[in-house]
């Protein structure tokens, strides 16, 4: 079971959370706190259809409205590794340990399931759930269609960790954790690639794909064109391990290896960090126009801020 709390007073809720209270700039409300104490492993906002997805530890899958109320849940999802789902909430896609891919409609309802051979590095949705795209250590990567058609199989020189759809275009871009970064057609043909000077923690790819970001370590927020193009780098107070870009290009979300939070504007300004030692950011979903924020912590904590 979870415990959902709403705050109208943000001084109400930084008098019984420690995560917000050794921080500094533009301070957030907060919308939703929300515990599941069996633990978060993939989580997954739909900005158009405003819902938010949940795996837990337990092998379920919980969707959420957007004021944190839950909707659905459904169970079936045992060790998974890996969460996609869809814009506009009707398609998602679940990687299982062990190469099984787990497609399910806008009901979470199982719709049908795959097997690759070895294990599944990287999964990603289009913007309707027309499409999916998924990334094996064999270094191969598969588009399939949402009624299981393959269309498309492309290998790369290194196994694609990160994979994004452009909501705008028909176009994947894809990246590995090393040496590689990549687009492609859904015919799987290259439209171009560049080849990484440093290790990516993950990406995020606004609406538009003229904006790729890349939590680079130690070479901070790198921040690419629509070609793959270095545009420049975002340098923050510590070394950026994981970044979430909202699909307006407006705002970023960023956590560093030494546990802080970042709210960023498009200059790559910080407007808002946090400390959160206390309970570490796992994972990071940014609403696409840039108002609210979804941080899943390592104790199975759910926040929603709000700016």
């Amino acid at each position: 079971m979870s415990s959902v709390v709403v705050f109208d007073n943000l001084s109400d809720f930084n008098n019984m959370h420690p995560l917000l209270q050794n921080s500094f700039g533009t301070r957030p409300a907060v919308r939703q706190d929300d515990l599941f104490p069996e633990g978060i492993v993939g989580m997954q906002y739909a900005s158009e259809a405003r819902r938010l997805l949940l795996a837990t530890r337990r092998g379920q899958l919980i969707l959420c409205d957007q004021t944190g109320n839950q909707l659905q849940r459904e169970g079936g999802f045992a060790n998974l590794r890996f969460l996609a789902w869809s814009e506009v909430g009707t398609f998602g896609v679940a990687a299982i340990k062990g190469g099984r891919l787990v497609c399910f409609d806008a009901d979470l309802k199982i719709r049908w399931e795959a097997d690759f051979t070895g294990e599944i590095l990287g999964v990603a949705v289009s913007l309707f759930g027309s499409h999916i795209a998924v990334s094996s250590e064999s270094a191969r990567t598969h588009i399939v269609t949402s009624d299981k058609k393959e269309i498309a199989r492309f290998d790369t020189p290194r196994p694609l960790n990160f994979l994004h759809f452009v909501q705008e275009s028909p176009l994947l871009i894809g990246a590995a954790e090393f040496g590689h970064l990549c687009c492609h057609e859904l015919n799987g043909a290259e439209v171009w690639n560049e080849r990484t000077l440093n290790n990516v923690g993950n990406i995020s790819v606004s609406g538009c794909g003229k904006r790729i970001w890349l939590s680079a370590f130690n070479h901070g927020i790198q921040v690419l064109n629509d070609r793959g193009k270095q545009l420049g780098s975002y340098m923050l107070d510590g070394i950026p391990d994981r970044v979430a870009g909202s699909a307006s290009r407006r705002r970023i979300a960023a956590t560093t290896l030494e546990q802080r939070l970042f709210w960023l504007n498009a200059e790559g300004e910080v407007s808002w960090s946090c400390d959160v030692s206390a309970d570490p950011v796992n994972f990071l979903s940014v609403s696409g126009m840039a108002d609210r924020l979804f941080a899943a912590t390592e104790s199975g904590r759910v926040l929603q801020l709000v700016w």
